[in-house]
């Protein structure tokens, strides 16, 4: 597993190391890597590899091989991890007290603590938006799930930048705030952008589920030749496979067609196709 810093990211650590808090750089560089290495050891309790860690001014995003095809509960585990253990290291230090007077030893707690809470919020791409998606994608689909964490993310980060522009209006004390809110909006665009990519990832790993254990839950559908397959799709879930059962206009069974089939015809013909497509 590597780590990589976003470019924006790097470019702030220079920016800010160049106007002499280089040591507070330093230590929210440790903070984001130890909130980080939490995730990487839940994933490895979880059987679950993770290939490289890339690094945000508020977090980070393991890249996991087959992430969006996780199980709700892992994904969970796994989301909860680092601001669970980030929190868990500014009440340590802060219980501890050890030497209480540090400037430096209190932006460290303070850091790990706002790092955690920033990471609770309910949106994409932070860890709290994840865990939102998965408890909320067995009711309402994944795809939706999704779309509605990154939704999330952008009405949050235009929240922060606009408390950001309003510390600026009354003290000029709010560039933080408006920096970490605009790039927080990029990523979850990048998040809304890409979903159709993770959906498909998504849908594809069942393939190899039940190559893998022989066997899943299913849940038919009935339908018509015109019914479009993305609305089939839409509703699909980690807990079971979908199974299409086409009736004709007299609603006699035509056909039955897998998940697997859906999602390629989808891929082949685009968003518009329907079961006449398959």
């Amino acid at each position: 597993m590597s780590f990589r810093f976003n470019l924006f990211f790097l470019f702030l650590c220079i920016l800010y190391s160049y106007l002499g808090l280089l040591c507070e750089i330093l230590m929210i560089i440790a903070a984001l890597l130890i909130h980080e290495m939490a995730h990487a050891l839940v994933a490895a309790g979880l059987e679950i590899k993770i290939s490289e860690v890339e690094l945000f001014p508020f977090g980070g995003q393991a890249k996991v091989q087959d992430f969006t095809g996780l199980e709700p509960e892992k994904e969970i585990y796994l989301a909860l991890a680092g601001p669970l253990i980030s929190l868990s290291v500014a009440a340590f230090l802060y219980f501890l007290d050890i030497n209480p007077g540090s400037s430096n030893l209190q932006f460290f707690i303070k850091m790990n603590f706002y790092l955690a809470v920033f990471n609770f919020l309910p949106a994409l791409p932070l860890d709290g938006g994840r865990a939102f998606r998965a408890l909320i994608s067995p009711f309402i689909g994944y795809k939706k799930a999704s779309r509605l964490a990154a939704v999330s993310g952008k009405i949050i980060a235009m929240a922060i930048s606009a408390y950001g522009c309003y510390l600026s209006y009354i003290d000029f004390s709010g560039a933080n705030y408006i920096l970490i809110g605009a790039f927080l909006y990029w990523a979850a665009r990048r998040e809304e952008k890409n979903l159709i990519y993770a959906f498909m990832r998504f849908l594809l790993k069942k393939k190899g589920e039940l190559k893998q254990k022989g066997f899943l839950s299913s849940r038919q559908i009935v339908c018509q030749f015109h019914t479009p397959l993305k609305a089939i799709l839409d509703s699909s879930s980690p807990h079971y496979y979908i199974l299409a059962v086409v009736l004709d206009e007299g609603h006699n069974v035509i056909g039955i067609y897998t998940e697997a089939q859906l999602i390629e015809c989808l891929l082949e013909k685009g968003p518009g196709a329907t079961f006449k497509d398959v």
